[in-house]
């Protein structure tokens, strides 16, 4: 009776040891899906985020939309218009006419693209679906292997219907929360490279400052 109840329980561990990691598999391809996707097609979005800190009763709030194509994107906010080409990003300040020129690290870009947000963190995180149940989106968790400094957890929501991204929320030890909100999602988007470029013959006048 005794080796009944052992080989039954073992059975059930696991079975369910089996199902966690078929369904850790699933949630980590659905994020590489959609890396792919961005990669090889050029994705448009509106966005609105909501940057929220626990010393602050007030949140930040920004709107605009991207357009991104692999690791090259343009941002356009009320405020600013910023154009990554892969190496060199200009930032056009509306109020003061000017650009700033950078070369951004991996960090200073997983700021601004939501892609490169899941791209940096990818294989540096543990994956699976997380215990919020939606019957429009997946919840997808991802947690940090190695204990971070920074980053607690990020959660992803992706559409269970046409797997758009719908949102990603970033949770920082410093107590600072981010909130991307995705909306009007396009793939394939018909662009050239050289939309990812600043051209200075738009924008007469900006002055220029190289900051690389």
């Amino acid at each position: 009776m005794k080796r009944s109840l052992y080989y039954f329980l073992t059975v059930i561990l696991f079975s369910c040891q089996s199902v966690i990691a078929q369904n850790n598999a699933q949630a980590e391809k659905i994020i590489s899906d959609l890396l792919t996707e961005a990669k090889t097609h050029a994705v448009k979005t509106n966005f609105k985020l909501i940057i929220n800190n626990k010393d602050n009763s007030q949140n930040n709030t920004s709107t605009g939309s991207f357009l991104l194509k692999g690791n090259k994107f343009v941002l356009e906010m009320d405020e600013m218009k910023v154009w990554f080409d892969g190496k060199t990003q200009w930032a056009y300040v509306t109020q003061n006419k000017e650009v700033n020129i950078t070369e951004p690290t991996e960090k200073e870009l997983s700021e601004t693209n939501p892609m490169a947000i899941l791209s940096a963190y990818k294989s540096r995180c543990n994956i699976f679906f997380g215990k919020t149940k939606s019957a429009s989106n997946y919840n997808i968790e991802m947690t940090p292997k190695v204990k971070s400094n920074d980053l607690i957890k990020i959660e992803v929501q992706v559409n269970k219907s046409n797997t758009n991204l719908v949102s990603i929320k970033q949770i920082n030890r410093d107590g600072v929360t981010s909130l991307l909100t995705l909306s009007n999602f396009q793939k394939g988007v018909p662009v050239s490279d050289n939309i990812f470029t600043f051209n200075p013959s738009k924008f007469k006048g900006a002055l220029m400052n190289d900051l690389r």
